[in-house]
């Protein structure tokens, strides 16, 4: 992620992230995930932010390890995680240049078009190589793509799950914003 995102989501800080997060939203793709990931157990949560997925995911018994280009993102996650007794790995690191070990995880996630925000086509693909260096050989990538540009994105949340490599599964689901 270029140098900017970081400037910038420092900037907003925290409270302007968890503000813009709908929590039925979130409930609904904590769900998905779950589902998804039910077989896999070591979790690198990319882009985590504030640990709105990483927290979730290890109350659920997963083991989680969250990095993100923010460090006042990380310091919040971890206060969180503290304060609920949870043990997750957070780490300031850059998806680009992921530093663990080949063959790591069973899941590498990235929400919240995280890495739509990664404008460089040949820094995108950096990423996807990392992801797919750091899974197990029969882990699972999940990167969130969101189109907010197709007619269809007007009405509806759009989630795409890249599938880049035989690790990366697509699954393609409509979220209605009707959520009654």
């Amino acid at each position: 992620m270029p140098k900017d995102s970081r400037t910038f989501y420092s900037e907003m800080g925290v409270q302007w992230l968890s503000d813009r997060k709908d929590p039925l939203h979130t409930d609904e793709e904590l769900t998905y995930l779950l589902d998804v990931l039910r077989t896999k157990n070591d979790v690198l949560d990319l882009a985590c932010g504030f640990g709105r997925f990483s927290i979730p995911l290890a109350r659920k018994g997963y083991n989680v390890t969250g990095i993100d280009i923010t460090p006042i993102f990380i310091e919040r996650a971890r206060e969180i995680a503290d304060q609920e007794g949870l043990q997750i790995q957070f780490s300031v690191g850059d998806m680009r240049n992921i530093t663990y070990d080949d063959s790591s995880f069973d899941a590498v996630i990235c929400m919240w078009n995280a890495f739509s925000e990664i404008v460089d086509s040949d820094d995108q693909i950096k990423v996807i190589r990392e992801i797919y260096r750091v899974l197990k050989n029969d882990g699972m990538g999940l990167i969130e793509v969101r189109n907010h540009r197709s007619p269809k994105a007007l009405t509806e949340n759009y989630i795409d799950d890249l599938e880049a490599m035989p690790k990366f599964q697509s699954h393609k689901r409509y979220i209605k914003k009707d959520r009654q």
